[in-house]
């Protein structure tokens, strides 16, 4: 018999948009970047994929980090009058 406990997070379409932004945002400031900083032609292209995957890995599959995003979003919606 096996004991196995799963945990299951849905999360509304409101935080996978947010999530998406903060990625686009992360990851067109990387590649503009990597534009400006890496001469070699060869290495801008592996660094603007791993830079890419990198992001995408932060923002849209690390729990950890998507937590810690929708701490911030709801933060970030809460008005003081």
């Amino acid at each position: 018999m096996s004991d196995n406990l799963t945990k299951t997070v849905t999360r509304g379409a409101e935080s996978w948009q947010f999530f998406a932004f903060v990625f686009g945002a992360f990851a067109a400031i990387g590649l503009a970047l990597a534009d400006d900083v890496v001469k070699a032609p060869g290495w801008k292209v592996v660094t603007k994929l791993s830079w890419f995957a990198f992001t995408f890995y932060l923002f849209m599959v690390n729990a950890w980090v998507r937590n810690k995003l929708i701490r911030f979003l709801g933060w970030l919606k809460v008005e003081n009058q």
